[in-house]
C-alpha cells in the first residue's frame, strides 16, 4: 500500500525454496506498507505483520556559507586564514564532509544543535589564494551529493605610499613644496582588490578625511578645500 493505493504482487519460489517478490514498476519516493498473505494447498491462510519501507532517492545541499566572510558581504572573501563554513542540508543527512584540495583530503563537519546545520572551521593556516570548497553530504538512505563554493583568502595588504604629483611639485623637484592651492597626490602600492582608499589631512590642528578616486592611472587625491 502506498498513498492509499493497494497493489497485489505475486511472489515466486526459487529452486532452493525461498520466496521473493520484486515490484513490476519503479517506486516513487515515499513510504510503502507491505503485508504478506500465505495460502497452502488445504486452503489455510495467514497474514504477516506489516512492514513499512521508505524509498528515498533524493538528496540536496541547500546552502553553503563562508561564515567569516568579511569586507563586502557575500563576495566569499575573508582575511581569516582559518575559514569557517556552515552547510545547511535536509534533516536526514547523517554526514557532511569538506575538501579544499580537489577531493584528495576530506574532513568531517560537525552537526550543530540546529537540525540540518553543520559547521567546520579549518584548524590549520590556509595560505592566501583562490579555493574551491567541495562539500559532500550523505543521508540515511545512502544517497550522496556534492556541491562547491568558490572562496578567496586574502590576509595581506600592501603599505600605501602618498607622493605629491610631479606636475604640482613646483620649485625644487622632490622637496614636497608647491605653489598650487589644490595639488594632486598620487597614491602608490594600492592593491588591486582595494575597495576604498582614504586620505587624512591635518592642518592647523584639524584633521579632515577625504576619499581618494581611482582612474585608469591609479588612485589619486586632490583636496576639495583648504
Amino acid at each position: 500500500q502506498h498513498g492509499g493505493t493497494k497493489e497485489v504482487l505475486t511472489a515466486t519460489k526459487d529452486a532452493t525454496g525461498n520466496w521473493s517478490v520484486t515490484p513490476t514498476g519503479t517506486w516513487a519516493d515515499g513510504d510503502y506498507t507491505l503485508t504478506v498473505r500465505v495460502e497452502d494447498e488445504a486452503g489455510n491462510e495467514k497474514h504477516s505483520a506489516s512492514l513499512t519501507v521508505t524509498v528515498d532517492t533524493q538528496i540536496t545541499i541547500d546552502v553553503i556559507e563562508l561564515v567569516n566572510d568579511n569586507g563586502i558581504p557575500g563576495d566569499n572573501m575573508t582575511n581569516d586564514a582559518h575559514p569557517q563554513f556552515r552547510v545547511t542540508v535536509p534533516g536526514d543527512v547523517n554526514e557532511v564532509s569538506l575538501s579544499i584540495d580537489g577531493g584528495v583530503t576530506w574532513v568531517k563537519a560537525t552537526q550543530s544543535a540546529t537540525p540540518g546545520v553543520w559547521n567546520y572551521t579549518w584548524p590549520g593556516t590556509v595560505p592566501d589564494g583562490d579555493y574551491t570548497l567541495n562539500v559532500k553530504a550523505t543521508d540515511n538512505a545512502g544517497n550522496t551529493v556534492t556541491e562547491t563554493l568558490h572562496f578567496t583568502i586574502d590576509t595581506t595588504l600592501s603599505t600605501p605610499v602618498i607622493v605629491l604629483d610631479s606636475a604640482d611639485d613646483s620649485g625644487v623637484h622632490g622637496d614636497n613644496m608647491t605653489n598650487h592651492t589644490q595639488p594632486t597626490f598620487a597614491l602608490q602600492h594600492i592593491d588591486d582588490d582595494a575597495v576604498r582608499v582614504t586620505v587624512s589631512v591635518e592642518h592647523g590642528g584639524v584633521t579632515t578625511t577625504f576619499d581618494a578616486t581611482k582612474d585608469a592611472g591609479g588612485w589619486t587625491f586632490t583636496p576639495t578645500g583648504a
